[in-house]
């Protein structure tokens, strides 16, 4: 009786398997002997393709349809719209034998990333630390939640937290929003025996309303953004006197652009530009900064070059947030900001050339050379020059080691860290 059960179940088993496991034709198949009338894509906009992923998609035009190569294109804009889906939909032609290929993207409805996190470590400065969440949903509206503790940007170590919110209008075009954190600050000690009386400051909270404009956008993911808005910062002074405020407020205006043309395999290239200017509307404290920075990155196969240079002047009495920086993991690496600038500076000149060769998958093995100056206005710009080597991740990890070129003494500082 068992066995009877057994084998009728078995039976049954064998015969609604195949059953279930019967595939239809494939309409796509059936449809690869009409031609390609046009490409089109819906749910998103072209213009966020790469120029040589647009190219290739026209190409396809007057050709025979291909099940295949528009699956692997799917796949390709996918990966960089960040889409949740692409799906590839035929519609009848206007001419005999011909079809309409639909590329409808569909992407999520909130993201939800790390973007802009950070953790690195330092000889001299220690840790660094910033972790943000971005939530966006759909490119219309889109919000910042991140804590950080960072020792490396400026003279000070700031730890606090900080939120954002931005909306998107007229297809990105316009996007206004606001920032705002609150931060406390430590010193080193040789930046605590330079400073002068009310120099630095204990506690700064900050409010920044913003919008940004996009009034240009060029083939190739070729963008030019502008930003303008004001910073209101509330700083506790540190100093003998309990307790005492002081205000700063800024008009703030920056100038953005960015090019990506061509891909990895052929050669691919990326400039980016930047202008930053900060006016003090009242308050304390009064004060004008200029900063601007530039850089260029040619990858091709295995090998990368990347170059990039900064600069910056600060008049006038200013807060100490607004001094700059160098001799850290971003600028002038291997020499130390507590030695050659413990207060930080209003004046700075920097760049940087960096050679790197994939030695297996992701990991590439990179050497660079720094050079530059930061100085204060009324004394002499002393120039110095780092280099250094290591090994780098395109998913953000890298450890190096660089040093300080210079007569005497030679102390390799080492930075590792992510970005993720």
């Amino acid at each position: 009786m068992v066995a009877a059960v057994f084998l009728a179940g078995f039976l049954f088993g064998l015969f609604s398997a195949r059953a279930f496991s019967w595939n239809p034709a494939d309409e796509t198949n059936v449809n690869s002997r009409y031609t390609v009338e046009s490409v089109e894509i819906t749910g998103a906009s072209e213009a966020r393709l790469s120029r040589g992923l647009r190219e290739e998609l026209r190409r396809y035009v007057g050709q025979r349809f291909s099940p295949e190569a528009f699956a692997k294109l799917s796949g390709r804009i996918r990966e960089e719209l960040k889409a949740r889906l692409v799906s590839p939909k035929l519609m009848k032609g206007t001419a005999p034998e011909s079809v309409r290929v639909v590329l409808d993207v569909m992407g999520r409805r909130v993201n939800v990333s790390t973007d802009n996190s950070r953790l690195a470590w330092h000889t001299r400065q220690g840790w660094t630390g910033g972790l943000q969440l971005t939530i966006e949903e759909r490119d219309r509206q889109r919000l910042n939640l991140g804590v950080f503790s960072d020792g490396d940007t400026l003279t000070e170590r700031l730890s606090g937290a900080k939120a954002g919110y931005s909306r998107s209008l007229f297809q990105g075009r316009i996007r206004p929003g606001f920032s705002v954190s609150t931060a406390h600050a430590q010193y080193d000690a040789r930046t605590l025996q330079a400073a002068g009386m009310n120099e630095l400051y204990r506690n700064v909270d900050s409010f920044q309303p913003t919008v940004t404009f996009v009034p240009w956008r060029g083939d190739d993911r070729e963008e030019l953004t502008v930003e303008v808005g004001m910073r209101l910062q509330r700083f506790a002074l540190l100093s003998p006197e309990a307790n005492r405020n002081v205000a700063s407020h800024a008009l703030v205006n920056t100038l953005r652009y960015r090019r990506v043309r061509g891909d990895v395999a052929n050669g691919r290239t990326t400039l980016t530009g930047l202008v930053g200017m900060a006016n003090g509307l009242g308050g304390d404290y009064s004060f004008d900064r200029q900063e601007a920075r530039g850089g260029g990155e040619y990858h091709r196969g295995e090998s990368r070059l990347t170059v990039d240079f900064m600069g910056g002047s600060l008049r006038g009495n200013a807060p100490f947030t607004e001094r700059f920086a160098a001799g850290n993991s971003l600028l002038l690496r291997g020499w130390n900001k507590f030695e050659i600038a413990p207060l930080g500076a209003n004046r700075l000149v920097a760049s940087s050339v960096e050679y790197g060769r994939s030695v297996k998958g992701k990991l590439e093995a990179s050497a660079f050379v720094d050079s530059g100056s930061i100085w204060n206005r009324g004394t002499r710009a002393v120039a110095r020059t780092s280099a250094g080597c290591g090994l780098r991740t395109r998913d953000g990890f890298f450890l190096y080691v660089a040093f300080p070129l210079r007569d005497g003494r030679m102390e390799p500082m080492v930075m590792t860290g992510a970005t993720f």
